[in-house]
């Protein structure tokens, strides 16, 4: 199975750098994991800058992408637990393609006619929380999955 997530901005804090990392290598034994970080734009008009990043995202699934499942992670989304993501996990694994990519968005969140591309949308919670840690957060709630997945003990 391969996994790709695209996030905006650099990983910078060492704290979640080495969380990253240790997810990291802790997925190797399930899945091809690939994350490509996109520079988010900060200074500026936010609808031209919006408007970038939407074009950057739809860029990398145009060419990388476009047999992939996508999710888009947005915090107007369905709340899910543990549980159901590792069904949506378990779920794309078994298809023949086994191809499942995250979107993590900039700071400022994507417009609603770009959010409207996108079927499956998922919301790790209500709470406002750095890009960097739902990164993390993220790769925490993917190596849950497989363990989940494969009975393994991790998940209580």
């Amino acid at each position: 199975m391969k996994i790709h997530i695209i996030a905006f901005g650099k990983m910078d804090k060492k704290y979640l750098k080495e969380a990253t990392e240790d997810y990291l290598s802790r997925l190797k034994n399930f899945t091809n994991l690939q994350i490509t970080e996109l520079l988010e734009e900060t200074h500026g008009d936010s609808k031209k800058i919006g408007a970038v990043h939407e074009r950057e995202v739809n860029d990398i699934i145009e060419k990388k992408l476009h047999d992939f499942e996508i999710i888009l992670l947005d915090n107007e989304a369905v709340n899910i637990g543990s549980p159901e993501f590792s069904k949506i996990v378990d779920n794309n694994k078994n298809m023949k393609n086994a191809k499942l990519a995250f979107i993590i968005g900039p700071s400022d969140g994507f417009s609603p006619r770009f959010k409207k591309n996108f079927h499956q949308k998922l919301s790790f919670g209500n709470a406002t929380f750095p890009h960097q840690l739902i990164r993390v957060m993220l790769l925490e709630q993917i190596y849950r999955a497989f363990k989940i997945i494969n009975n393994q003990k991790y998940h209580k």
